[in-house]
């Protein structure tokens, strides 16, 4: 049997989004890859580019915070992984107590640093007085206010409420109702990725820009004067030096298509970096699920 890895423990969003994906296909229903979780997104794609694992399932971005810093770099880091599936899934905070509480009475609130952020209206507005604790996920989160009576709580899922316990406190409590999180498979096969060219697909590369004047405009420019969308451009840091960033970038269009090759040779040319990190179907963006109940 296959493995995949993930974002755990159990109760986590990302083993929430990942049951609901592999529920939706039909070719993983009888050959469904074993779940393992990960306490932390670098250790998982670590073990996923030492083929400990087949495949990886990390998220990527979100929409109201932003990049997944963690996933990003060590992609950027890793050697022998590939994107080959993106999926979107809603995600809605529910907060979590090990006991009915007033929300004055709360004195601390545990989560990972994407949902605290995801709730920062609400962590301001009404619990001005409670300490905001990171916790490696939101599960780990939910996990340590289980194990005690006393007037804390957790940011998470209602899947972890039934898991570990928990009263669910308060639902739907993120800043933004279209809240939702982009996550991405990951394997160490070029093989998984589609063969098949298609204007519906998407490519995610690195790019490594000389520091020089004008070094990132020329690279914008190799894409828009072939009529190549760009989606999304991020920067991060480069890690070797302060003030030197790398840029992830996704394109529509698959990488070996004519046109994308074309771009890419000519930026070689200009003794630009790029590194691929995939290239696979666009996700359809999801509905506004029902709130948790």
């Amino acid at each position: 049997m296959s493995s995949i890895g993930f974002l755990g423990p159990k109760g986590s969003f990302s083993e929430e989004a990942l049951q609901l994906f592999m529920s939706q296909q039909e070719d993983w229903k009888e050959n469904r890859p074993d779940p393992i979780p990960f306490s932390t997104i670098p250790k998982l794609l670590s073990a996923c580019d030492r083929h400990e694992i087949d495949y990886g399932f990390v998220p990527l971005e979100n929409s109201t915070e932003g990049q997944v810093g963690a996933t990003m770099d060590t992609l950027g880091q890793t050697e022998n992984i590939y994107i080959f599936k993106e999926f979107i899934h809603p995600i809605e905070q529910c907060l979590l107590t090990p006991k009915p509480l007033e929300l004055s009475q709360i004195e601390r609130v545990y989560s990972h640093e994407q949902a605290l952020g995801q709730c920062r209206d609400f962590l301001e507005t009404h619990l001005p007085q409670a300490e905001q604790i990171v916790s490696l996920s939101t599960a780990q989160a939910a996990q340590k206010v289980s194990s005690t009576q006393e007037n804390w709580a957790a940011i998470g899922t209602h899947r972890a409420a039934e898991l570990y316990s928990l009263h669910c406190q308060e639902e739907r409590i993120q800043d933004a109702m279209l809240n939702a999180t982009r996550f991405i498979f990951v394997t160490h096969s070029l093989a998984e990725m589609s063969p098949e060219m298609s204007a519906e697909d998407k490519t995610s590369l690195l790019i490594i820009a000389p520091n020089v004047a004008g070094s990132l405009s020329q690279i914008l420019l190799e894409f828009a004067t072939r009529n190549i969308n760009m989606s999304r451009i991020e920067s991060r840091p480069s890690k070797k030096k302060l003030g030197e960033y790398v840029f992830f970038i996704d394109i529509d269009g698959y990488v070996f298509s004519p046109i994308i090759q074309e771009a890419l040779w000519s930026l070689r040319e200009k003794n630009v970096s790029t590194k691929l990190l995939g290239s696979y179907p666009k996700a359809l963006p999801p509905a506004l699920t029902s709130p948790c109940s």
